[in-house]
């Protein structure tokens, strides 16, 4: 079940999400692979700390991120966060399972290669639960910011 925080921000800000209910998934290739989708579909949020406060990346599932490419688009030093330093943050979601929106607080960026599918799947605050978004009108309602070349293939 979708955390009430995170429905209540969908309800108000996607009108058009689709939620879907899949087998358990860890991983955000896991969360592919049980969605039935290419890796490039789905988006994986990454804690860090850029500058020393914390935000997220978004690649694809199928990358990792590059935080020399997001310490040049933005001039602060990346290093990746612990979970310990933010999953009070996003609490009632599941450590891992945290969806990329601002209604945490944090600065969102994300791979700009994102931008060219049409729509994203991500987690929903559990490792059961996924949202499938308009790509564009997700960049738009989490003034999510984009980097060139923040993902990179594994």
């Amino acid at each position: 079940m979708i955390p009430s925080l995170v429905e209540e921000h969908l309800r108000q800000r996607h009108h058009g999400f689709e939620h879907h209910l899949h087998r358990t998934a860890m991983t955000a290739q896991e969360l592919a692979a049980a969605e039935h989708v290419k890796g490039r579909r789905v988006a994986k949020p990454v804690i860090l700390r850029l500058g020393g406060e914390l935000a997220i990346a978004v690649v694809a599932a199928s990358d990792k991120v590059n935080l020399a490419a997001l310490e040049e688009a933005t001039g602060r030093a990346a290093e990746l966060a612990l979970e310990s330093e933010f999953e009070d943050r996003f609490a009632p979601c599941e450590v891992g399972a945290e969806p990329p929106f601002a209604v945490f607080g944090l600065p969102i960026f994300f791979d700009s290669k994102l931008e060219s599918e049409p729509s994203l799947v991500m987690p929903a605050g559990t490792h059961r639960d996924a949202i499938v978004l308009e790509t564009h009108e997700w960049m738009s309602c989490e003034r999510a910011q984009p980097v060139a070349n923040l993902g990179i293939h594994a």
